[in-house]
């Protein structure tokens, strides 16, 4: 049995590509966090929560996604963020 395919509807593609070309923004949805935002949350250094979040990412409790932001000095650029996995 064949699987599915999940296609994006022609709009939403010319959109994302369009955005992509223009290297806008992205909004970051509810619950997203980059490593260094859960390290403030947790109290731990950047170093331990990136550790503890790519292991919970590859044991499956939590999922990883690229949104572009805005940066400090590099302008907008796709940064990994975080969340439970739901």
């Amino acid at each position: 049995m064949a699987s599915e395919r999940t296609e994006l509807a022609p709009a939403e593609l010319l959109k994302r590509l369009r955005s992509a070309l223009a290297n806008q923004p992205e909004d970051v949805p509810r619950g997203w966090h980059t490593a260094n935002q859960w390290a403030e949350i947790w109290k731990m250094t950047p170093n331990a929560a990136g550790i503890l979040l790519s292991r919970s990412v590859r044991i499956g409790t939590m999922e990883s996604k690229k949104f572009r932001v805005i940066t400090r000095n590099r302008g907008t650029f796709p940064t990994v963020h975080y969340r439970e996995k739901q």
